[in-house]
């Protein structure tokens, strides 16, 4: 039976090449709004998300990550507003990196955490 594209979207974030490009582009973004170099953040912020995205959803084998544990924790506690968490954590982060705050940068860092171990806290 064929992924939904709702399942699509859900898997597609637990992919190993997504988190990575997230992650690292969650952090670069951070950088250049520090810099306040506005061009390379939308750049960065824009661009390796989407391109990867559309690659995992289009070619990669989600149906092994769906029955996976990790599969299984987001089906469960990955809903919206632990996605809405997690992109509040990162506009946070952002924001915070545009006025200089280090401590609120680390708070959006722990936002986003808290959004992915959201299973894991109510336990």
């Amino acid at each position: 039976m064929e992924m939904t594209k709702k399942e699509k979207i859900l898997y597609h974030q637990i992919h190993p090449f997504k988190l990575f490009t997230d992650f690292f582009t969650g952090f670069l973004t951070t950088y250049f709004a520090w810099e306040h170099s506005i061009l390379w953040f939308l750049a960065f912020f824009l661009l390796p998300s989407i391109v990867v995205t559309l690659i995992v959803i289009r070619f990669s084998d989600l149906d092994r990550l769906k029955d996976s544990a990790f599969g299984n924790y987001v089906r469960k506690y990955m809903d919206y507003k632990m996605q809405t968490i997690r992109s509040v954590g990162q506009l946070l982060m952002w924001c915070s990196a545009w006025f200089h705050l280090p401590f609120l940068i680390l708070l959006g860092f722990l936002l986003i955490m808290s959004g992915w171990m959201n299973g894991l806290i109510r336990k």
